[in-house]
């Protein structure tokens, strides 16, 4: 789906709709209702087999209705975004245009019902998510214009229909997020994206939404991790979704990674092992992102010997190119640390292989050029070594190991970097007047990379806002903004965007 909702979420997507068929009496109405939560629940636990007994039989006793194939169709969805296997896609889109004729036969007959457009559009979303994985983009685009209307049309009929604010929250968030170079696609549609009302949309279908409240949790979840950096509401709800679908890899996968963000990484560790020891075989790629994961923890504890396996195992086995960069960079420093440098030579070269959408990837590419032509010295590992504390929670040990660094630094860009890791690490501490005061003087060093005046800006707001000093922290936030093309500048602008939306609201 994304960086677009958190990087990871393109290999599988959450579904669920509502169900408001009227021509039933009431009694045959609660049972189409409770049969479809049991085969909804089923779905969401990654029980197929259950959720397509529960649906076939819904079929078979009303074949005229559109949901049950509706819902049969989503796994076939899931199982395409995770593994690109052309047998789910055309599963997929062979059940969903069932949906979209049956629905539009019922739209001509009730027009003024807002569920069959709900339906209608909930199903062009999905082929448009389902055609841009297979790099179909024309016809992602016209799934897109008519998702979008057909939602719109819902709520023409009905304002308080909040399940469709679903998919129009996602949709607004995800085009404002739309790199520049694919505007001009989204303008043939016709639509704009806000990630302001995006927002607003998604709180609201997971505050009064019905059936989408599940769909709309685990997407906020994703998006204040991901841009307002509000962990605690982002906790909340996944531990709400793990509870409930204990069966649901993706969910686990989320979990661990808001573990990571938060540095805690043996909570992180034991979700990532049960997604791998899990007996599904269905989703492969979400296991490698968990390999990915696993990997990164023990980069984080200066574990090297124990990363490079799970590293070599993810770029053995992803059948994407989301993230092989930064593994392949990681994999490099892991030998690098062991003076193994023929070995590390040969991972800086795979790095061209990721993707160079993402900041990691980017990132990783371009610094392994450079360290193809001069492999980092002494100082530059320790400086890897100090940001790895920092990342794994040890902030005293990373404070303690940077300020010897400091000493031993010779080049004024070391110094800058290392100067920075100190103001994070002191940021961490508690310790805001000495990570203010360290961030500043790393902006006001000259001969430094271009990504050091933007992040210290950052940390310089950061610990700013901390000392009740608002003023000054929306000083910083918007001087940052005068700096562009640096390593993670994507990443940046999120921290920017969540540190003024909390300092404002």
């Amino acid at each position: 789906m994304i960086k677009i909702i958190g990087k990871k979420l393109a290999s599988a997507s959450l579904v669920i709709i509502i169900l408001t068929i009227p021509g039933f009496n009431t009694v045959a109405q609660n049972n189409i209702n409770s049969q479809t939560q049991k085969g909804i629940d089923a779905l969401y636990n990654f029980d197929f087999s259950e959720a397509e007994k529960i649906f076939d039989k819904m079929i078979e006793d009303s074949p005229e209705n559109p949901t049950a194939f509706h819902f049969k169709s989503i796994p076939y969805l899931w199982l395409y975004l995770d593994s690109k296997d052309d047998d789910n896609l055309k599963s997929f889109l062979s059940y969903s245009e069932i949906v979209i004729n049956k629905a539009q036969q019922l739209i001509e007959a009730e027009p003024d019902n807002p569920y069959y457009h709900y339906l209608t559009g909930t199903t062009y979303s999905y082929r448009a998510l389902a055609f841009a994985r297979s790099e179909e983009y024309l016809n992602a685009l016209w799934a897109t214009k008519n998702f979008f209307s057909s939602l719109n049309s819902a709520l023409e009929i009905d304002s308080s229909y909040y399940d469709a604010f679903l998919g129009l929250g996602i949709y607004n968030f995800a085009a404002s997020q739309t790199a520049p170079a694919w505007k001009w696609a989204l303008e043939l549609t016709g639509i704009s994206g806000d990630k302001n009302i995006g927002f607003e949309y998604l709180n609201l279908s997971a505050k009064k939404g019905t059936w989408s409240k599940i769909e709309a949790r685990f997407y906020l979840s994703q998006l204040l991790s991901e841009f307002y950096l509000d962990l605690k509401t982002a906790e909340k709800y996944l531990i709400e979704l793990n509870q409930k679908y204990p069966g649901n890899l993706l969910f686990k996968l989320a979990m661990a990674e808001l573990n990571i963000k938060k540095n805690e990484l043996t909570g992180a560790e034991k979700k990532l092992r049960e997604v791998l020891d899990s007996p599904d075989t269905l989703f492969k790629q979400i296991k490698c992102y968990a390999k990915f994961s696993l990997a990164n923890i023990f980069f984080f504890e200066n574990n090297f010997d124990s990363a490079l396996v799970y590293y070599k195992d993810f770029l053995e086995s992803s059948s994407d190119n989301h993230f092989k960069g930064i593994a392949a960079f990681r994999s490099g420093l892991c030998y690098s640390f062991s003076d193994q440098t023929e070995d590390a030579k040969l991972y800086f070269e795979m790095t061209s292989e990721g993707n160079p959408d993402l900041d990691e990837d980017r990132y990783a590419k371009a610094k392994s050029e450079v360290y193809l032509e001069n492999p980092p010295d002494s100082v530059e590992l320790k400086l890897q070594y100090v940001n790895n504390l920092i990342r794994s929670g040890k902030y005293k040990l990373a404070i303690d190991s940077v300020n010897s660094v400091l000493s031993d630094s010779t080049s004024e860009n070391l110094k800058a970097a290392a100067l920075l890791y100190l103001s994070d690490a002191l940021y961490f501490n508690n310790r805001f007047e000495e990570s203010l005061s360290h961030a500043i003087t790393a902006f006001k060093i000259e001969n430094s990379e271009s990504w050091i005046k933007p992040f210290a800006c950052y940390f310089a707001a950061r610990a700013s806002h901390k000392l009740n000093n608002n003023l000054d922290a929306n000083l910083f936030i918007r001087y940052a903004g005068n700096y562009s093309d640096y390593f993670y500048e994507n990443k940046l602008k999120n921290l920017l965007y969540s540190l003024s939306y909390s300092i404002n609201k």
